[in-house]
């Protein structure tokens, strides 16, 4: 019976894993869509969850821009050049079960009498790139991201982009990091650095994710952060 238990434990927090959403910045026209989903496909989000959005020009200066809230998404809008764009998601409470993940507290579900196998709190954090920027390969003052550390858009096809990642402004030794939702991933270094090979063209998604114990919050067993850098490949 543990075996089973166990056996049924790892199938759903594995494809809790597969399945999670993403967060991206997409260029649509004159304007930025903040997206949501499995790309290409995106889902509705409220607007009050995406927080903290900075936009930078080329040398890195912050740029002002608009800010268009809709009834299941946000826009950017600006008629400056922005070459990076990065924010922040409070995705909130989630506990996976049996029957599988539900938007409640642990206190909610085991209150409607659900098993609660994994209980956290998701935050989410995205750095798009839409050209070349002098500040793209320094820290941009996200608590979780990625950097790249030469210029991802004079790639080719696998080619190797060295990324490193922050968090709290400090490497995160140890990180498992994907490309693309390639099952395979790549462990970070002491110094918080990994190498990712850029094997498709298009957009390119990498993703790093880290779990702290959630203290003194008994609605969650864990605080769970996932950082997203985008860029595109022609």
């Amino acid at each position: 019976m543990k075996k089973r238990i166990l056996a049924i434990v790892v199938i759903l927090l594995f494809a809790q894993s597969a399945s999670a959403h993403h967060l991206w910045i997409e260029k649509d026209g004159d304007r930025f869509r903040v997206s949501w989903g499995h790309y290409p496909e995106t889902d509705p989000y409220e607007p009050e969850r995406v927080k903290e959005v900075k936009a930078f020009d080329k040398k890195g200066k912050e740029v002002t821009f608009e800010r268009k809230d809709e009834k299941d998404k946000v826009f950017l809008l600006s008629k400056k050049d922005i070459p990076m764009i990065t924010l922040s998601f409070e995705g909130g409470y989630l506990v996976t079960t049996p029957e599988g993940k539900k938007r409640l507290t642990k206190r909610e579900a085991q209150k409607t009498g659900l098993q609660v196998i994994d209980a956290i709190y998701s935050y989410q954090f995205a750095k798009s790139l839409f050209g070349n920027s002098d500040t793209a390969s320094k820290p941009a003052g996200m608590k979780f991201e990625i950097m790249p550390l030469k210029n991802p858009h004079a790639l080719k096809l696998e080619d190797l982009l060295p990324i490193k990642v922050l968090f709290d402004g400090r490497p995160v030794e140890g990180a498992s990091i994907e490309i693309n939702n390639n099952k395979e991933t790549v462990k970070t270094n002491k110094e918080g650095i990994a190498n990712m090979k850029v094997s498709e063209k298009g957009k390119q998604f990498i993703v790093a994710k880290k779990r702290i114990p959630a203290k003194g919050d008994p609605n969650a067993d864990y605080l769970s952060f996932t950082t997203v850098l985008t860029f595109e490949l022609k």
